[in-house]
């Protein structure tokens, strides 16, 4: 039984929720990882660079996911209380937010460091001159924003089982492909 569609998101919608959800997983777990590696090995380097890209890959993606949101809104949550929905709301416009400002954050610091921004092994033009101190601050926001993101993200796990527990199956069916 297909979902009534304003009830259930779009493929694309659907497709590019997951493949951010296992992106910013792959993203956290090498970010935990990497900072506690040696300094000045062939590890580091590799887990800093596929770390730099993947995060770039990223940026444009929940930039195309943004387009699409805006391109079409989010199916209603009928049953939801009030409350519930501007928590919902709210929950995910800091998402996005953060989801925007954490890989912009990390390529602005890397721009201001001595070495070049790498995507996958391909030298970026070097937008800015090296800055030691906006270096710092935009890998201080870096990490403060990616933090902020994982806290949403569990607040966000959070309130899918809770919707889960109250309406079953039917809730998380909305962002399953059909």
């Amino acid at each position: 039984m297909k979902p009534h569609p304003e009830l259930h998101y779009s493929r694309p919608a659907i497709a590019l929720h997951w493949i951010m959800a296992v992106l910013l997983t792959v993203l956290i777990a090498m970010g935990l990882f990497m900072v506690g590696l040696p300094k000045r090995t062939p590890a580091v380097g590799f887990y800093y660079n596929m770390h730099k890209s993947l995060g770039l890959v990223a940026l444009a993606l929940v930039v195309i996911r943004m387009a699409w949101r805006l391109h079409r809104a989010a199916p209603a949550l009928e049953t939801a209380s009030p409350g519930s929905r501007i928590a919902a709301r709210a929950t995910h416009v800091m998402m996005y937010l953060l989801m925007l400002w954490v890989p912009a954050c990390g390529f602005l610091a890397t721009s201001f460091g001595k070495h070049p921004v790498s995507f996958f092994g391909y030298a970026l033009p070097r937008l800015f001159a090296e800055n030691a101190m906006l270096l710092a601050l935009f890998r201080q926001l870096h990490m403060l924003f990616a933090w902020a993101l994982l806290s949403l993200i569990a607040v966000h796990l959070l309130g899918v089982i809770w919707h889960v527990r109250l309406e079953g199956s039917r809730f998380i069916r909305r962002m399953l492909p059909a």
